[in-house]
This record gives structure tokens, sequence and C-alpha cells, in this order.
């Protein structure tokens, strides 16, 4: 029996990797919550376990802390506590904000990476033996991979600045991995998982607010009409990324990496056309004609989240060709799950259906769908 730390809990993913963790036979899974005190924390905790519908009080336990602060913000005797008793980490927090510059997303993403790094650090030396630790990182840092030289992305390229592009976002998720890759040299083994697109769960369709799939559907509705066309992206539902994740984090291998995403990419046009047998009828335009009228509502609470999502929102639709997308291959990914999961579920006509009736009814109500 083992001890972990996890850290995002409370988040989209995190909460899916909590609940996949607990199928392992760890003790006690440490979760790292931001708030000011224990009850705070246990509270935060409890609410978004309750979202996903699987706890353990006595195995998930919270832990109030700060990833921008010197040793998490930890007191003395719960750092002392943590390096005694846990022998892996799980790092799944994360400032996402995808149009922040690196300066504001850094004390975040790199900074708190460097103090989860430390913790794993000290636990090593207290137990005389390299700790494990697992970071979650995302397919973005290769945003650019085709205008940086890179045809082609699997689990062995290495991402870089220049990879990642201009964007805040997916370069402070490089210099992440970077400190992680550097932490080796502490008897840190370290493993990146990168997930592409996360959208609903694969049996129920609930989804959050970081799914980048909800803005462009919600958009649709509130505006009447769709694109013709849209990319296919590297994705997985939200509950098999956390499966896949702690699968591997059992099998993986220090200093590897894996892609968190389905042999094929998704076509956003699935959900597009889930929409249509929902009974919306929506007018069928040219990609940068739809986009033009988006924002031309972007004060409607139901548009805006699709134009703030700015560079990458036009990208996933295509719009802007300087920028192509690279190929993104998880083979090696794959070949490692198939020694434990059959082949993944298919994101179907029905599993759209259900991300439409049940996901986009998580934020707000839709507006009468027209022939139905």
């Amino acid at each position: 029996m083992t001890a972990i730390v996890l850290s995002g809990a409370t988040g989209s993913l995190g909460g899916h990797l909590a609940a996949a963790l607990l199928e392992l036979p760890h003790s006690v899974i440490h979760c790292l919550v931001r708030a000011k005190d224990p009850a705070a924390a246990d509270r935060r905790l409890r609410d978004r376990m309750a979202e996903v519908g699987t706890d353990d009080p006595a195995r998930l336990v919270a832990v109030p802390a700060n990833l921008e602060a010197p040793r998490l913000g930890l007191a003395p005797q719960a750092w002392s506590r943590l390096t005694d008793e846990v022998t892996e980490v799980f790092h799944c927090a994360a400032s996402v904000h995808l149009t922040a510059p690196y300066q504001q997303l850094a004390p975040a993403n790199v900074g708190g990476t460097r103090e989860l790094l430390e913790l794993a650090t000290a636990i090593g030396e207290r137990r005389g033996t390299g700790v494990r630790f697992h970071y979650v990182s995302t397919l973005a840092v290769f945003l650019d991979a085709i205008r940086a030289g890179i045809d082609v992305v699997d689990e062995s390229t290495r991402p870089s600045m220049d990879t990642a592009g201009e964007l805040g976002y997916p370069r402070s998720k490089v210099a992440a991995e970077r400190a992680v890759r550097r932490a080796a040299d502490h008897g840190v083994v370290g493993t990146i998982y990168r997930p592409g697109l996360v959208t609903g769960h694969s049996v129920t369709g609930d989804t959050s607010t970081s799914d980048l799939l909800m803005p462009v559907l919600r958009a649709a509705v509130a505006i009447g009409c769709a694109p013709d066309a849209a990319e296919a992206v590297p994705g997985e539902a939200v509950d098999l990324v956390a499966r896949h994740l702690t699968r591997l984090s059992v099998d993986a291998r220090g200093g590897e990496a894996y892609h968190l995403v389905r042999p094929r990419p998704v076509s956003l046009m699935h959900g597009i056309d889930a929409l249509r047998r929902a009974g919306y009828r929506l007018e069928e335009v040219p990609r940068d004609t739809w986009w033009e009228r988006a924002a031309q509502r972007r004060e409607d609470p139901e548009v805006a989240p699709l134009i703030h999502l700015g560079a990458i929102g036009r990208r996933m639709l295509g719009l802007e060709p300087a920028y192509p997308p690279p190929p993104v291959h998880s083979d090696r990914t794959y070949d490692t799950l198939r020694r434990s999961f059959p082949e993944p579920v298919a994101l179907d006509e029905s599993f759209f259906d259900r991300l439409v009736a049940t996901g986009l009814s998580r934020f707000a109500p839709l507006p009468q769908a027209q022939g139905v």
C-alpha cells in the first residue's frame, strides 16, 4: 500500500483522475487544494467528488495548499508528514488560460511544478530511493510544430518554445516539462502525459467549461448557424483520459511521454451534427463567415467563451492556414494500454447526442430546439 500526492483534484480532469486513482491500492491520496484552511479544502474536494459521482473521504484527504507559494504553502509539520508517507506524486493542477501571457501563467504552471518537484526530491532523500513524478502536460506544446520544422509528432518528439509558438499557456507547459526532466538529476523519476481535446464523459456525456468543444456548440445555437467545416483534433473523453493515465502510471518507465488521445482525431463537426439531430435548425455558412457572425455577438454570454478562445478557437476551425496543426500519433501509448485495456470506446453519434443532451445543459438551459 502506498500514499500519493495529487494536485488538481478539484479541476475538471483532476476530479476524474482522483476517481480513477481510487481504483488502485493506494492507502491515502493527499489532494492539494487551494483553500485557507482544512475545512474549506475538504468542502471543495467533497463538492467536486460529488459532481464526479465517486468519493472515499477516508482515502481522499484534502490538504490546504498553494502551488505558487514556497513549499506549497504547507506548514512544516504538513510538509514533513508528506515526505514521510508519500511515495508518488501526480501533478494535474494548472492555470489554463489560452490567451494569457506567459508571465501571468508561469507562477502556477512552472513555479507550482518546481515546488512539487522539490517535495518529490525531499521524499526521495527521506526514502533513499527515486520518487515517481507523473506530470500532466498538454499536446498544445506542439501547437506550432510544423512551423518549427516538425512534420509529425509522436511520443518521442521533444517540445520546445518553437514548437509551442507564441501563446503563453503552451510555453508555460514546455517550461514545466523541462523542469520535470531536469529533476532526474535529483532522483525524481518523471513521466509526462499529454492530453489533447478533453471532452465529455464517455458514458454520460457530462462535461465542463474546460471542454473546448462546448464554446463552439453553444455559439452555434446562439447565433442560429454553424460552420461548414472544422478541424479534426486529437482528443479523448475525460473519464478515459483519467483511466488511461492511471493505468499507464503503473506500467510507465521514467523519462517517457504518453499521448492521451485516441488513435484517430475527433471531428468537431460531429458535435454540429448532433445539434441538428437534437432539432436545432442551423444555417450552414462558410467558417470564416461564421466566426465573423460570432464576433459580432461577442457580448452574448453564450458566444463570449468562443471569442475568448482567441487564436486557439480560430485554429480549431481551420481559420489560420499559416498555423497548420501537426499530425499527432499515440501508437506507443496504445501499445502499452492494450495490455490491460480493449480498444477505446467509440466517440460515435450516440456519444455526441449525449454530449449535447447532457453536457450542454450543465451550463445553462439551451434555447428551445426547433422542429423537435
